[in-house]
Formats: C-alpha cells, structure tokens, sequence
C-alpha cells in the first residue's frame, strides 16, 4: 500500500545560480520537511535539477498526495513559482501551500490567489507539519497560528506568534535529496550550505530580515553545529561549509569556537552574513585566528558608501570612516571580503550614487581579495521601515502576486516616473557583475563562460568608471547566454529569463 506523501517544489530563482556548476540546496523546502518526513513520504522536485521540470511534478503527484508546498522570494522566483502552482492545478485537485520570504511578508494577499489554498507564513517547522497533519486526515488547517487561509472568499488567519527555538530544532534532513546537485566549487573545495543561526538584531530599514526574525537572533549551540558538520562531512564528503546565517558574529565566543573548531577538523569556511559593527569589535589577533582556522570568506553589507544615506535612509550602524577602516584590515590577507551596495534608495541623488560607486570601486583596488557582485538596485519588501515610509508617501506598490515578478535587484521599479534614470541603474547593475574575481572562486559552468567574463571585465570597468552606459549590446547577449546555460541544464523545463 502506497504511503500519503507531500510533494515539495523548488521553483528557478533568477540569475543567482545562473553559472555556477551547481544551484544552492533548496534549504527553505528541507526546513519545512522536518516535521513531516518521518510520517509522510516527502517529493521534493526542483525546477533547477530536474529536467523537465512538468514532467517530474506529475510522476510525484498521485492520489496519495495530501498537499504541494512552494517556496518563493520576491522576484522572479515568483513566476516559476505561480507556473508550478498552475501545472498542478492542471494535474491533480490537491491543497497548494505557499511559503518562503515573499508569502510570509504578504500573506492575506498571497492567499487570495486562485493558486493558493494555504500561506504558511515565517518558520515552518512546526506550522507547516501541523497543516499537513491535518491534511492528511481530511480536516481543515483553520485554526493553526501562521497559517492562512480563505473559505467562501473571505481571508482567514493570524500572524506568527512565537519564534522557533533555533537550538531545539531537529537536524535539517539533506537526504531527502540527492546533494550531489548542490554541491558547489569553491576555490577548489567542495562547498556544504548549513545555517547555524536565524535572524539579526540590527535595525535595518530596508531588509526584511527585523519584520521576518523580528529582530531575534537564534543560534545552535557551537558544540551541536560541530558535532551536526562533521557527521554531515562523513556523509557528503565536503571540505568547506558556507553558513547562511544573518549575522554570524552576534555571539562572537560561540563564532570564534566554531570556525576554529571546524578548521581543527580542517574544514574551512565562508560566511554569508557580517556586519560592519560586530567585525569592529574583533581584534587583529581574532583575524589572525580565523584565518588559520581557514576562514576563507566573509560578506559585507556596506550598502552605501555615504554617510547621510547610511543614517537617514538606511539606519546603519557605523559611518563610511568606520567601513573603510574595517576593509583596510583584509588588506593582504587571504580572506576574500565581499562589500554589498545598493542604488537608487529612496532620497537618494545621482551624485550619492555615484559616490557609493566610487567607494565600491575603491574597495575593490584594496586587493585581489575584494569582490563585488553587483550594485544591487532598491528592492521595497514588505514589512520593512522603508516599504511603510514609501506607502505613507502613496507610493503604489502591487496589489497581485503576479505584479511582484519583475521587483527584481536588476530592475530600478523606484525610478519608474524617471525613465532615463531607471535604465541607467539597470544598466550600471549589469556592467557590475563582472568587476571582480568571482570567476577564480567558483567553478563556471564551462571554460567558455570563464573565458568570456575575463575578457569582458575590463571592458565593464571601463565603462562604470567613465559612465559609458549607451548602447550596450553586450547585455542582450548576457541574457541569451543566460537563457543557454539554463536550457541547457533543464532542456525541456526552463523559460527564458524575463
């Protein structure tokens, strides 16, 4: 007799994996099966790895199916996400779960989509398996706290009430999937994606992060990630492991016993999320430690290179004197730094812009070990402090899930009433993604690629640093490019990218 099972989809996420050998585990999807796997046979498909992807959701659904869940971001993420709702509604009559970042920061409206049933909104460890347990028995999810829902039309649910205890959460369960897909090239390293910890106590006004994590930090105890990893490096056989946490230093005892714990494993690693104000209270010495220890890169999110705009706009703590001083200590180092900027923030000016330009090329000519990966253009999410001054402003934002496809980092929508100034920034946000050394630290899809971008890097830093930006043919050919590499990967189940 064949055993209920919930089906997982991973919808294509843009660009972010784009020429990379291998995409990021779907980390979000896994989270959520901790509650069920165990009762309920979990399908996870992916849109990245499956092939045709159509033909992988209809050899999971059957009618043993209780529900499907679809995690989405806010972007592009969001149309391959409404195109899997859609072909399962052609499939099979089974409740269609949403969650993710995008559904959790605007449940009521996402769930009064025509595909979607559910909303699991924030963490969904517990939520989520509660839904599914109820059903797997027929009955209605109602009355389960950060789950939505309509009946007869009307919206019914309540937000989240409590965050998750980080620490007493079962280990994620990577064998639902085969990570031989997910297992990335880092300077020569095979890389495992793991988060130690959830949210961010700074205050941010334009990262979803507070409204997501409402500003609570959450960690593993250093001793249990230790214990988790190196079971996990016996299983997957990896030699680098990059944590996906918010702001790894919150603890810095916990941070300094991990990395240093793991290198006396001789596993190194990389860190996606630091900020300027926790690096100042490390030492030269507690620099020098994780380096040995093999700490191979940490990210930073510098934002903006001007101060008013770092206070008034953004509400960063530390000035632009206190993020150079910071970056002047990887000078020479073998840590890679990579510095995050945003353009077109509200009240921001052209010559703002052009000063954050600046001082992100000027953080690049500190040394080999400075990476950029882009100028990402303002993005409003919901239910950050910005997205609520803009509305106060009668900025009109989407009122359907379908009008949030294309909120995009690539897409300038704040300059939407300043045409030239709009396709300025998207096209300064193209020419930045080839600035750097990124094609040394990760393994490309193919020499070609490697080749092409190494060609082009001088001809984009040429262009950014002299304000080149008309005509750029180069950009139509990224984007056929772009739409090879994913048709080649998925040659039946990719779209061409928007």
């Amino acid at each position: 007799m064949k055993k209920r099972n919930v089906v997982l989809l991973q919808p294509q996420v843009g660009d972010m994996d784009a020429f990379r050998s291998h995409p990021t585990p779907p980390l979000g999807l896994l989270c959520a099966a901790t509650g069920v796997w165990q009762d309920l046979e979990v399908r996870l498909v992916d849109q990245r790895t499956a092939g045709n992807w159509r033909d992988a959701l209809a050899g999971a659904l059957d009618s043993k199916t209780v529900a499907v869940g679809i995690t989405a971001l806010t972007g592009r993420m969001l149309r391959h996400a409404l195109d899997a709702a859609q072909e399962v509604r052609r499939l099979r009559e089974v409740p269609i779960v949403w969650g993710g970042i995008h559904p959790s920061l605007l449940p009521e409206q996402t769930v009064r989509h025509e595909l979607a049933d559910y909303v699991v909104e924030g963490e969904g460890e517990h939520s989520f398996a509660r839904l599914i347990q109820r059903l797997a028995t027929g009955a209605a999810g109602d009355d389960i706290p950060a789950v939505w829902f309509k009946r007869r039309g009307q919206v019914g649910g309540t937000r989240q009430e409590t965050l998750l205890d980080f620490n007493d959460l079962p280990p994620v369960p990577y064998s639902l999937v085969d990570m031989e897909n997910y297992i990335q090239n880092f300077r020569g390293k095979r890389m495992f994606f793991y988060q130690s910890s959830r949210g961010c106590p700074c205050r941010c006004t334009y990262c979803y992060n507070h409204a997501f994590n409402r500003g609570r930090w959450r960690a593993r105890d250093a001793e249990r990630v230790l214990e988790e990893l190196q079971g996990l490096r016996q299983r997957y056989d990896f030699s680098l492991v990059y944590f996906l946490d918010d702001n790894f230093f919150i603890d810095r005892p916990r941070a300094m016993r991990i990395i240093g714990g793991l290198g006396k494993l001789g596993i190194a690693s990389s860190l996606q999320g630091v900020d300027v104000e926790t690096l100042a209270r490390l030492s030269d010495q507690d620099l020098d430690f994780l380096e040995k220890a093999g700490l191979e890169r940490l990210s930073i999110g510098v934002e903006s290179g001007v101060d008013r705009v770092r206070a008034e706009v953004l509400q960063k703590v530390g000035d632009i004197q206190l993020v150079r001083q910071q970056l002047s200590r990887f000078q020479g180092r073998k840590i890679i730094v990579l510095g995050s900027f945003i353009l077109g923030l509200p009240t921001e000016d052209s010559a703002e812009m052009r000063r954050s330009m600046d001082f992100a090329l000027e953080m690049l000519r500190l040394g080999k070990n400075f990476r950029l990966p882009q100028f990402f253009n303002y993005v409003p999410y919901p239910g950050t402090e910005l997205f609520a001054r803009l509305e106060r402003q009668n900025f009109q934002f989407p009122s359907r899930l379908e009008d949030w496809c294309d909120y995009e980092f690539d897409f300038a929508h704040m300059q939407k009433h300043h045409p030239r100034l709009r396709d300025a920034l998207e096209r300064i946000c193209f020419l930045s993604k080839f600035l750097d050394s990124k094609a040394d630290d990760f393994e490309f899809t193919g020499r070609t690629l490697r080749v092409l971008y190494e060609l082009y890097r001088p001809v984009a830093g040429a262009r950014l640093r002299h304000g080149v930006l008309w005509p750029l043919p180069e950009r139509r050919f990224y984007q056929a490019l772009n739409w090879w590499v994913k048709s080649v990967r998925s040659p039946t189940g990719s779209s061409a990218p928007r």
